[in-house]
C-alpha cells in the first residue's frame, strides 16, 4: 500500500531547538541487506564426540612382507603315509657333471715333523776330473818312519856352548896354620848379626858367610857348611826355574805338551820330553807334540800293535776279539824312544787332560766296518775295548764317528776311518777290537791303529 506524505514548507525564521522527543516505536523489519565482507577466522572449537563407524572401505593393496619370526616348536610326528607304488625298473644314473673350476691356492700349512733318514743311495758314476784346488795347509807330522841304514861317519862338529855350572867339589885338606892374630875385644853377637845383614845386601851371599864366620868363631857353621847351604839354595832355584819354563829336553821336561806350548809358544811340532808326575826326571817319556792342534800329547802303539796286513783270516771266527786271534794280542803303547810307558805316568797324563782322541783305520774287501748299506743296519759294526775295560760301539757311545766309511758299500778294496773323540779320558787308548764281517771266500780285512792324543 502506498502512502503519500505531503510536506508543507513555510519560511519562518529559525527558532531555538526544542526538547528531545520520546523514543519511537521499533520500525518494521527491513529487507535483506547485501552480504558483508568475510570476517577473520575464528578460534578452533573443541573436538567433537567420535562419530559412528563408517562403512567398510574397499580392500587395500598387499603390504610389504614383515621380518621372519622366531622358529616355532617342532610339531608332533605325523602318521606314516601309505606305501608308495613299487617301481619295476631302475633309472640309469645321470651323466657326471662338468669338472669345477680350480679353486684358489690354500694357505701354507705348518711345518711337518722331520722325516726319518732315507737309505743311502747307490754310488754314482765317476765324475769328470775337477780343476786342481789350492794347496792345503801343512798337516800334522806323521808317525815316525822305520830306522834307516847306518850312515857314514860325519865330520867333527863345532864346539858346543858352555855347559851348566857343575856341583860344588869336595872340600880340600886343611891349610897350614896362620900367624897369630892380634887380640881384640869380641863384638856382641847381635851387632855381628846386624852387620852381616847389611853386608849381605851389599856384597851377596858369599860375603855373608865370610863376615859371619869371624864373629861366631868356633861356634859358627864354618865355610864347608855354608857352601852346602848355598849350593842347596842354588839347586832349588834352578829347579823352580825349570818348572816355570820347561824346555822339553830330557833334563828339563814339561808336564805335558800343552804346558810346553804355553811356555815356549814358538816351538814347532815334533818330539819332546815330558814328565807328567813331576817326580824324578829318570822316568820322563819322549812323545810327539802336536802344537798345531793346540798342544796335543801323542803316544803311539808298539810295532806289533800298530796294525795287521789285509787277509781273509780262514782260521778265525766272526765276532771274536783280536786278542783271541792266533796272531792277535792286547794293544800296547810306547813312547817315541820305544820305551814302555808305565802306569803312573799314563795316569797322571790323563789327569792333566780334558779330552782324548784316537783313529782306527779298517782296510776292507767286501767287508763292512761300521754301517752296512745293503742291509741298512749296524749289526756288523766294529766294537772297541777301552783302557778302562769298557766296550764301545754305535749303540752305546756317541763319541765314535766315521770320518770316511767306504767299506759300507762292499765294492772291492776300500777303507773306513773311525775317530773316537771323547771327554771321558779313561776310555782311551783302545786295547782291543772285535771284528764281525769276514769268513766268506771273497772277504778280507786288515787294520791300522793310530796314535792316541791327549789335550788339556
Amino acid at each position: 500500500m502506498c502512502k503519500t506524505i505531503i510536506v508543507f514548507c513555510c519560511c519562518f525564521p529559525q527558532g531555538t531547538v526544542g526538547p528531545a522527543g520520546q523514543e519511537g516505536r521499533q520500525g518494521e523489519k527491513g529487507s535483506k541487506g547485501e552480504a558483508g565482507a568475510e570476517g577473520p577466522v575464528g578460534k578452533t572449537g573443541p573436538v567433537g564426540p567420535q562419530g559412528p563407524a563408517g562403512k567398510s572401505g574397499p580392500e587395500g593393496l598387499r603390504g610389504i612382507p614383515g621380518p621372519v619370526g622366531e622358529q616355532g616348536l617342532p610339531g608332533a610326528s605325523g602318521q606314516d603315509g601309505p606305501p608308495g607304488p613299487m617301481v619295476r625298473h631302475v633309472l640309469p644314473p645321470g651323466h657326471p657333471g662338468l669338472i669345477g673350476l680350480i679353486g684358489p691356492p690354500g694357505e701354507f700349512g705348518e711345518k711337518g715333523d722331520r722325516g726319518l733318514p732315507g737309505p743311502q743311495g747307490t754310488a754314482g758314476g765317476k765324475g769328470e776330473a775337477g780343476a786342481s784346488g789350492p794347496q792345503g795347509p801343512l798337516g800334522p807330522p806323521g808317525p815316525p818312519g822305520l830306522s834307516g841304514p847306518l850312515g857314514q861317519k860325519g865330520s867333527k862338529g863345532s864346539t858346543g856352548s858352555a855347559g851348566q855350572k857343575g856341583d860344588t867339589g869336595l872340600i880340600g885338606p886343611p891349610g897350614p896354620p896362620g900367624p897369630p892374630g892380634d887380640i881384640i875385644q869380641p863384638l856382641p853377637i847381635q851387632q855381628a848379626a846386624k852387620r852381616t845383614r847389611r853386608q849381605a845386601e851389599k856384597q851377596g851371599d858369599k860375603a855373608l858367610a865370610e863376615q859371619a864366620l869371624p864373629d861366631y868363631g868356633v861356634d859358627g857353621l864354618g865355610m864347608e857348611g855354608m857352601e852346602d847351604v848355598f849350593g842347596s839354595l842354588n839347586n832349588l832355584k834352578q829347579d823352580i826355574e825349570r818348572m816355570k819354563f820347561p824346555m822339553g829336553t830330557q833334563d828339563n821336561p814339561a808336564r805335558t805338551c800343552n804346558d810346553l806350548h804355553l811356555s815356549q809358544p814358538n816351538y814347532p811340532d815334533g818330539e819332546y820330553w815330558i814328565d807328567p808326575n813331576q817326580g824324578c826326571i829318570g822316568d820322563s817319556i819322549k812323545v810327539l807334540c802336536n802344537f798345531t792342534a793346540g798342544g796335543e800329547t801323542c803316544i803311539f802303539p808298539d810295532k806289533k800293535s800298530a796294525g795287521v796286513r789285509i787277509s781273509n783270516w780262514p782260521k778265525e771266527s766272526p765276532g771274536s776279539w783280536f786278542s783271541e786271534f792266533k796272531r792277535g794280542k792286547i794293544l800296547s803303547y810306547v813312547d817315541m824312544a820305544e820305551n814302555t810307558i808305565n802306569t803312573v805316568q799314563m795316569t797322571f797324563l790323563k789327569l792333566l787332560s780334558s779330552s782324548a782322541r784316537q783313529n782306527f783305520t779298517y782296510i776292507c774287501h767286501q767287508s763292512v766296518a761300521w754301517y752296512d748299506a745293503k742291509a741298512d743296519n749296524y749289526d756288523k759294526a766294529l766294537r772297541f775295548l777301552g783302557s778302562n775295560d769298557e766296550e764301545m760301539s754305535y749303540d752305546n757311545n756317541p763319541f765314535i764317528k766315521p770320518l770316511m766309511d767306504s767299506c759300507s758299500l762292499k765294492q772291492g778294496y776300500s777303507k773306513t776311518v773311525m775317530e773316537i773323540n771323547t771327554p771321558r779320558i779313561d776310555q782311551l787308548p783302545i786295547i782291543d777290537v772285535m771284528l764281525n764281517d769276514f769268513g766268506e771266500s771273497n772277504q778280507r780285512f786288515g787294520f791300522e791303529v793310530g796314535p792316541v792324543c791327549f789335550l788339556g
